[in-house]
């Protein structure tokens, strides 16, 4: 399980408020720092977030 704190609450998809309990998409940049059986994910930051039902394969990132 991974837990994050997101600073927009909006989907960067339809720009409707994300709110508990919906499924979304998230994009995070970071550095993974141990590979075994579990990945230690560290570093990160979210680049993208959606909700799960807006995805379509494509994260628009903003010029």
């Amino acid at each position: 399980m991974m837990e994050i704190c997101l600073g927009v609450t909006t989907c960067d998809k339809c720009g409707e408020t994300m709110k508990k309990d919906q499924n979304i998409i998230v994009i995070a940049e970071g550095i993974i720092t141990r590979s075994e059986d579990d990945l230690d994910f560290e570093g990160a930051s979210v680049r993208y977030a959606c909700h799960l039902d807006c995805w379509d394969g494509v994260a628009e990132e903003d010029c």
